[in-house]
């Protein structure tokens, strides 16, 4: 009778145990939303994959990250690629994943793609879709100037054009202004007219016109004096000989008045007086039966210029839109004076 009631009192306080251990397993917390934070800047077109260049924070009581990683591996993004993730997350103590549906989770910079819950819902590994690349640009790996002003750099991958910017000594202003290019090359010779010490820097612009990639640097060049002042009487003669003689028809109470006008240079650039005083900005004129275009500060633009989401290229020494006519680099552009692809 004393082992029977031993044994009776054995299965009793196992019983308990197994009931009190019932009873905290029952109490653990449900997690029934989840908070995800992403950044991934640092992915670009013809970089090498790289977890480190994707930042994952989470928000919320309950549960960590415990693992971030690449659902598809592979070499150097592609600009058709769609980078994705998988987030691995880890309950703490007394808590438990209860979520899996799209709308249980709050995600930032991706999109869900889908959840599941393993190791009795104690671990979370969630699949979301990052931005695509299509609108990205791959780095520019070189910018070289020469002495003659003629500046080349490497192809950006997804780029659909450039931006230039020519800077002397420790100046902070571009001369001449940001110039927009299509192609790999440009000369900036007739921006070389002041002595000093001068560097090009380049970015890439994105597909869609939104995005840009990092401005890099060319070497530096030298211009002396001697050399300065033949750039800017070789500038000074073809845009005299391109612009003598110019009137302009523009609008006054209805009728056309005929106003004479002038060209004005500063080691800036050029810009078009009218003879109110008052000069061209922001917009297209016609002069003397040619076109050009003047940035906000009135500047005459060179170069390719990506205006109203069509690029037009405008003479690099006489600034006039050209027009119906394959370019010096080789692309065409219709009666418009606008790139046609061909």
């Amino acid at each position: 009778m004393k082992n029977l009631g031993k044994k009776f009192a054995i299965l009793a306080i196992s019983g308990i145990i197994s009931l009190a251990a019932s009873v905290t397993a029952f109490a653990a917390s449900s997690i029934k939303s989840v908070k995800i934070n992403i950044k991934s800047d640092g992915i670009t077109v013809g970089k090498d994959r790289d977890i480190n260049d994707v930042t994952v924070n989470v928000s919320g009581s309950g549960y960590s990250i415990d693992e971030v990683d690449f659902m598809e591996m592979g070499t150097a993004w592609d600009i058709t690629d769609i980078p994705k993730i998988t987030v691995h997350l880890s309950s703490n103590d007394k808590y438990y994943f209860s979520v899996y549906r799209s709308e249980d989770f709050k995600i930032t910079g991706g999109k869900f793609i889908e959840a599941r819950r393993e190791n009795s819902s104690s671990d979370l590994y969630v699949d979301i879709e990052l931005p695509a690349l299509v609108n990205q640009v791959s780095p520019i790996e070189t910018v070289y100037l020469n002495n003659s002003g003629q500046a080349t750099w490497s192809e950006s991958k997804g780029s659909s054009g450039y931006q230039v910017k020519l800077m002397r000594d420790n100046s902070t202003s571009a001369i001449g202004g940001v110039q927009n290019f299509i192609t790999t090359s440009a000369n900036v010779k007739n921006l070389l007219t002041k002595t000093g010490t001068y560097t090009l820097k380049v970015r890439a612009i994105s597909g869609d016109g939104a995005k840009f990639g990092p401005w890099v640097s060319s070497n530096s060049i030298t211009v002396s004096q001697a050399e300065a002042a033949k750039n800017y009487n070789e500038g000074l003669n073809v845009n005299l000989q391109a612009v003598q003689n110019n009137t302009q028809t523009v609008p006054n109470n209805g009728q056309n008045t005929q106003l004479q006008g002038t060209w004005q240079r500063n080691n800036t650039g050029w810009w078009y007086v009218l003879s109110d005083g008052s000069y061209v900005t922001y917009t297209w004129k016609e002069i003397d039966g040619n076109w050009y275009y003047f940035n906000a500060d009135g500047y005459m633009l060179v170069g390719w210029q990506n205006i109203n989401g069509n690029w037009y290229y405008l003479d690099l020494n006489s600034g006039k839109m050209l027009v119906d006519t394959t370019t010096p680099d080789g692309y065409y552009v219709n009666s418009s004076g606008a790139y046609v692809a061909r």
